[in-house]
């Protein structure tokens, strides 16, 4: 254990000073995917833009990103989404936040934010309630008017990368009071009315990543629209955005009219107007081009009238930007003009949309992939040393990584272990990996090169390892590796190397089956799972606390439902370990074969330890009650057109409120992910890691009382 100790103490002291250094906001380590788990087209946009930016299953949160009103949803959704992401260790990365179609694109805000605008600000688009994460307690205290600054916004055309647990002022990083921190909320697409169809999205979502890195050559236009002067009022700033293009390498031209009809290079557009033909335009978006007309109602979906930001998206675009209300032609709800030089530098399309816009955007949407970067030099990595076969003991990770940036050179590398950031180095150095640290089977590994320009720029290297330091395995295979909607896949599980204490069977983050006993088998339905490319890692427990994964396997289900033979509702009970210092969300895993729509889960006995918010869909957002732990249950069914299951547990562990140290599952095991989920709260100065006198005071002394728990274990 001392040679343990040793070793922790050097990372925490390395980590504290460089925690998430190579993460940035055009990466896909760097977004949040949130997906309403009832709705088709959500579980199937999450499913195909995760494949398509191959995000990890750490970044999925399976809830309805929308709520009644901006009251409830700081009541509800904004603890699941900040819980989640202390809960999984990953809120040192996580910067942008994606909503997936299938849910509403706002959420009723009546009488927080006064406005200037005739027609009062009754909405927010759902998309910026999460981006105003940091801020929400402020708005529902009537603090900030419609011309709220944006403090990541700047005059200036010079790019600076977005980091969310970064404050910012005048759009540089800042410790001033008047400093904010924010995420860059975004709606990948909408299928409602006036919206887009699925196929549009995917085709959008696939140009988009086809795009990255590219650097394309072409033109950005600039509109200027004189005979409608209420939406032209950018125009007085488009001279300088194309000087400043040009001094950056960049093309821009202004033009008069809507659209610049006859060009075929357009890297983006500028302009104003309400209505126009688009579909018959003759003009091309080279992909990965961002385009916004100043209107009224570009992202006023259930208004017919005027031209959507859905309308850009089928015409070529990666992305627009819109209003959810009337917002009257306020220039400061809207990006400016220099939002097409901060792209051309570089930045991903959500930082460039959002550093672009003066005010907070309350009305405003960011609508379609924000992790766009088509003018990025994305910087290469390699490992000529990744294991082949499987590895025990401690092993060595030499990445090799450059870029072609003209004035940049690589500054920080990461090393990230299912999701989580774990290491830290700077270039030319080696991780070094103590696999008796991770749990036996299947671990996916990435390495992720930050450069050292102002957008900091990311690539990455994405592996696995194969963990063998005791007898303990695991293996899982499905019945088959195709079907559609309405196909009952079945999930066979086997252990070795010891008695077991069950499995669960996790998709995308999230459990969606569990066994009592192994070897077994569970069944699932594809349209629990979703349309399109599914992936399904599978996790044996045994009953001396350790656990195995099996290699992970995939599922393609066809977007198809031809219909199915009814089946009696089954709900799966679970264990879940949870850190009590944070919210969690709680998945109500089950199987059937009606549709998404004519299901409803019941609780029948609550947990006694936590709050449990209402609902009727497949979770529940939990609040642990101050001094939880130990273990907690509840019990719950899900009903259908075909019944009601019989009831399942869910045992919640709390861990042990004698071992401060055990901050991170799986609890009763001290390993790096609990100094890791330290390093997380002392980082963002959260109560859980405030160990030592002077309390309020995050320093070396609550570092030193950390490391002193850890070296003593748990009781």
């Amino acid at each position: 254990m001392a040679n343990c100790v040793r070793r922790l103490w050097s990372s925490a002291i390395t980590l504290v000073a460089i925690a998430g250094s190579a993460t940035a906001g055009g990466s896909g380590e760097s977004v949040l995917i949130i997906a309403n788990p009832s709705s088709h087209d959500a579980l199937a946009a999450a499913n195909y833009y995760k494949a398509a930016r191959n995000i990890p299953d750490a970044n999925v949160l399976y809830i309805d990103p929308a709520a009644i009103d901006f009251a409830s949803f700081v009541d509800v959704n904004l603890p699941a989404f900040l819980g989640t992401l202390e809960q999984r260790v990953i809120a040192d990365h996580i910067d942008q936040v994606l909503i997936m179609p299938g849910t509403a694109y706002s959420i009723d805000a009546p009488n927080l934010v006064p406005d200037s605008c005739p027609s009062p600000i009754r909405e927010f688009s759902t998309a910026s309630c999460y981006t105003m994460a940091f801020i929400a307690d402020d708005v529902l205290n009537n603090a900030y008017t419609f011309s709220e600054t944006n403090r990541y916004s700047a005059g200036a055309n010079n790019p600076v990368h977005f980091d969310s647990e970064t404050s910012y002022l005048s759009g540089q990083p800042s410790t001033d009071a008047d400093a904010r921190r924010y995420f860059i909320g975004s709606m990948l697409g909408y299928t409602g009315n006036n919206g887009n169809t699925l196929q549009e999205i995917y085709d959008m979502v696939d140009r988009s990543v086809g795009a990255d890195g590219t650097r394309p050559n072409g033109t950005f236009y600039f509109m200027n629209f004189e005979a409608d002067p209420a939406r032209n009022v950018r125009a007085g700033t488009y001279p300088n955005a194309i000087t400043k293009l040009a001094q950056f390498g960049g093309s821009g031209l202004l033009l008069d009219g809507k659209v610049p009809v006859g060009q075929h290079d357009c890297l983006g557009i500028m302009t104003g107007f309400a209505n126009i033909n688009l579909p018959n335009q003759n003009l091309t978006l080279i992909p990965g081009a961002f385009t916004d007309h100043l209107t009224s109602w570009a992202a006023t979906f259930d208004i017919d009238a005027q031209l959507k930001v859905s309308d850009w998206i089928r015409k070529g675009a990666s992305g627009s930007f819109g209003a959810i209300e009337e917002p009257c032609n306020i220039v400061g709800k809207f990006p400016k003009a220099n939002t097409h030089g901060t792209y051309f530098q570089g930045l991903s399309l959500g930082e460039a949309v959002f550093r672009g816009l003066l005010y907070v955007p309350f009305q405003g949407l960011i609508y379609g992939d924000p992790l766009t970067r088509p003018f990025a030099h994305i910087p290469t990595v390699d490992v000529p040393d990744a294991p082949t076969s499987a590895v025990s003991g401690t092993i060595v990770l030499s990445p090799v990584a450059s870029t072609t940036h003209p004035s940049g050179s690589i500054e920080s590398l990461d090393l990230v272990i299912d999701g989580v950031v774990v290491d830290s180095i700077a270039d030319g150095g080696v991780f070094n990996i103590d696999t008796t640290d991770l749990d036996e089977g299947h671990h996916t590994v990435r390495i992720l090169a930050a450069d050292d320009t102002g957008v900091r720029s990311v690539g990455r290297w994405i592996g696995s390892l194969d963990v063998d330091n005791t007898s303990h395995g695991a293996a899982a295979s499905a019945s088959s590796s195709t079907g559609d909607l309405s196909s009952a896949f079945q999930i066979s599980v086997s252990g070795a190397g010891g008695l077991t204490d069950g499995a669960r069977i996790w998709s995308n983050g999230r459990v969606v089956a569990s066994l009592d006993a192994v070897p077994g088998s569970a069944t699932v339905h594809g349209r629990l799972l979703g349309a399109g490319l599914v992936d399904v890692r599978v996790e044996v427990l045994f009953d001396d606390g350790t656990r195995a994964w099996a290699e992970p396997f995939s599922l393609i289900i066809d977007d198809v439902d031809p219909g199915s033979s009814t089946v009696t509702p089954e709900a799966f009970g679970y264990t879940r370990a949870v850190n009590p210092a944070h919210p969690f969300v709680l998945e109500l895993p089950s199987n059937f074969s009606e549709s998404l729509e004519d299901a409803a889960w019941t609780v029948v006995s609550p947990l006694t330890q936590s709050t449990m918010h209402a609902g009727t869909g497949p979770y529940r957002v939990c609040e642990p009650n101050e001094g939880a732990s130990g273990l907690d249950t509840m019990t719950f069914s899900v009903t259908t057109t075909a019944g009601t299951s019989a009831l399942a547990t869910i045992t919640v562990d709390y861990g042990s409120d004698e071992c401060v140290a055990d901050l991170a599952a799986p609890f009763g095991v001290l390993d790096f992910f609990d100094v890791q989920a330290f390093l997380g709260a002392f980082s963002s100065m959260d109560p859980s890691a405030d160990l030592a006198p002077p309390m309020g005071v995050f320093d070396f002394f609550d570092v030193a009382a950390f490391l002193s728990a850890f070296s003593e274990g748990c009781p």
